[in-house]
């Protein structure tokens, strides 16, 4: 690994205020110090240096939830009238069979897209069977595999190891409390209790899970099980999906990450906040899905608030630069105060903590891993030089890194320093 003297126009460590001429040493992988480029440059002479006219440099993004494996699914749904008609939809496409080479042809497209969109970590929702983990551990990003769990396979979980690497993590990942039965989360949870790894749902994305968890009338039962062959099963009622799933976390001693959460009342902040719960937004996806928009204004104290893109099967591309500017839209849209900045903090330090990654990366912070990117403001650097990076496009990505080491560098990188 190189050490360099990363320099910018403006360093956004996210953790804290940005710094106007800023720089950063990275040094065996790690950030090894920040601050004003003067100061750094005179304390650290002779390193290789890398800088750019108009630039920004922050925490690479996380999108903290993907079904990349599912990008071969582009295009091939429509015609839906809500959630469950687009799952019936899904399950009939993948009825059908799935080609293994676009599986991953196509896995490998999406891998490029997000990294192409300056993000640096991803969680994947994985099949047990779909090989393409390989894929993921050899991007270069940083990786939260999900292994994605139903009733069907529940005599498989105590097979499962749960791998841990520097950039590569696998943890359980019961898809949804419609899909899975009360059985198998008591399973799946003690599991992550006994193996000490994070776990991740689907949680209170639509308006048929909440009638569902309450036992009343819902298409899950009257449509999506009689097409999967699967039988009904009894489950304890709750008010909400939030109220539902903390039954099974027994006091918040599982971190969970609790994927869409547009089903949340003021009520469930006090779950969530007690136990823990980080939430990851999907937002462009729920719109897609017409399940609604998150409410913002709940979630505004509590800090494991995260972004992703969801699949190809449910968004329209995997642009994070995109889906940070349509959260952006949302927050203005609900009467929230300095918006570029909090969206900026969601993609970032959120996610990290959304997906209890933030001892590693998230912001820029002595001793945490480099995680790092540069954007180009074609127009110069506004004021709010978070606005710069809600306003930017995949082409203005300069670079990113992963442990110092980098995943994407634009034309080379023609422009450096060095």
């Amino acid at each position: 690994m190189e050490r360099l003297l990363l320099t910018a126009d403006v360093v956004i460590p996210v953790s804290s205020e940005p710094i106007r001429n800023g720089a950063v040493v990275v040094d065996g992988g790690r950030i090894v110090d920040i601050g004003t480029s003067d100061r750094i440059e005179t304390d650290y002479p002779g390193l290789q240096k890398i800088g750019r006219p108009n630039s920004i440099i922050l925490p690479g993004f996380v999108n903290a939830h993907t079904h990349l494996e599912l990008s071969w699914t582009r295009g091939k749904i429509g015609g839906f009238e809500d959630f469950t008609g687009w799952l019936e939809r899904l399950v009939t496409l993948k009825a059908g069979g799935v080609d293994q080479d676009l599986a991953e042809d196509s896995m490998r497209m999406g891998i490029r897209d997000v990294i192409e969109s300056g993000v640096t970590t991803v969680g994947e929702i994985s099949s047990l069977d779909f090989g393409g983990r390989d894929m993921l551990r050899s991007s270069g990003m940083r990786i939260i595999a999900f292994l994605e769990l139903f009733d069907r396979i529940s005599p498989r979980l105590s097979s499962l190891e749960f791998q841990n690497e520097d950039l590569y993590e696998e943890r359980p990942f019961p898809h949804a409390p419609y899909s899975c039965g009360p059985e198998l989360l008591e399973e799946v949870f003690a599991c992550a209790r006994e193996n000490s790894v994070a776990a991740g749902i689907h949680l209170g994305e639509s308006p048929d899970e909440v009638d569902f968890l309450r036992n009343l009338p819902n298409e899950f039962e009257r449509k999506i099980f009689p097409l999967i062959k699967k039988e009904t099963f009894k489950r304890p009622g709750a008010e909400t999906p939030t109220r539902y799933i903390n039954r099974f976390l027994r006091g918040g001693d599982v971190k969970l990450s609790a994927v869409h959460m547009v089903q949340v009342v003021d009520e469930d902040m006090e779950i969530i906040r007690g136990a823990d719960i980080g939430i990851v937004l999907c937002p462009r996806s729920n719109v897609f899905l017409r399940v609604g928009k998150p409410n913002l204004r709940q979630m505004l104290d509590h800090e494991r608030v995260g972004l992703g893109t969801d699949g190809l099967s449910s968004n329209s591309d995997l642009d994070f630069f995109r889906e940070i500017r349509f959260l952006h839209d949302i927050m203005v849209e609900q009467g929230i105060r300095q918006s570029a900045r909090l969206a900026v903090y969601f993609a970032t330090l959120g996610g990290a903590r959304a997906l209890f990654l933030e001892e590693k990366t998230g912001s820029l912070e002595v001793g945490k891993s480099a995680d790092i990117i540069c954007v180009d403001c074609k127009g110069g650097i506004a004021p709010d030089p978070y606005s710069c990076i809600v306003s930017s496009e995949p082409e203005d990505l300069q670079f990113s890194m992963v442990g110092g080491n980098f995943i994407y560098k634009k034309d080379l990188c023609p422009p450096c320093e060095h």
